[in-house]
């Protein structure tokens, strides 16, 4: 089975990273996968940003949960645009129809019902057979599992070592790891892959199910040559 190409954050070697014109870009290109970083503002709504705070990717201050979405939005990431909440990236998906990886943010801050509310959204929007979730933190994979036990989930670790799968090993789908040595029988998605040879050998990784990349365009180009030789 042809191994998976998932854009990590949207294409963020091309555009701002989790922007609504990244996630259009790659859903023109054929990408197999996305993934992306659920948190929520002050006032309840889900917003698609990976850090804590806007500090990083807008040109404004302060952390996403002392923020309502309209002060949220106020800032603007580098491509002018406002942060996108979760309904507003689902909507850019459009005819667009692939696997989606939604990251839990609560390793810092819990946001209490976020699983449970993320996924009312993804069902009004019709995409819960193209979602998996995943966390750092595995209460946020239980609290999903009890709410939607036919959801998959899946841990972010470093490693699947035996100790930091075991809070979650009865129902973890997939290991989303930093590398592939792991003891581990479970599938393998792996994070950041931005290098061509670490592509070229995670392609050919048995466990390895999908990639995580900034660079899913690169990632193409190595899994087409690959398969081209594997042919010739």
């Amino acid at each position: 089975m042809q191994t998976l190409i998932f854009g990590h954050r949207g294409y963020p070697a091309r555009f701002a990273e989790n922007s609504l014109e990244g996630f259009r870009y790659v859903c023109a290109h054929h990408i197999d996968g996305i993934e992306t970083d659920v948190q929520r503002t002050r006032d309840g709504h889900l917003v698609i940003i990976h850090d804590e705070t806007i500090d990083r990717t807008t040109d404004g201050t302060g952390y996403v949960k002392d923020m309502t979405l309209a002060e949220l939005q106020s800032f603007h990431q580098a491509n002018g645009e406002p942060i996108p909440t979760l309904a507003q990236f689902l909507d850019a998906l459009d005819g667009w129809h692939g696997q989606i990886n939604i990251e839990f943010k609560t390793g810092k801050v819990r946001y209490p019902g976020i699983e449970a509310e993320t996924q009312r959204i993804v069902a009004n929007a019709g995409r819960t057979d193209e979602v998996v979730y995943s966390s750092f933190n595995p209460d946020s994979l239980v609290a999903l599992h009890a709410i939607a036990p036919q959801q998959p989930v899946a841990l972010l670790a470093t490693e699947g070592t035996p100790e930091k799968v075991a809070p979650v090993k009865n129902i973890v789908s997939a290991l989303h790891l930093e590398k592939t040595d792991t003891p581990s029988a479970l599938p393998e998605r792996i994070w950041t892959v931005n290098d061509p040879w670490q592509m070229r050998a995670l392609f050919n990784a048995p466990k390895v199910v999908a990639i995580i990349t900034d660079k899913f365009e690169e990632a193409q180009d190595v899994r087409a040559l690959q398969g081209a030789k594997a042919t010739a």
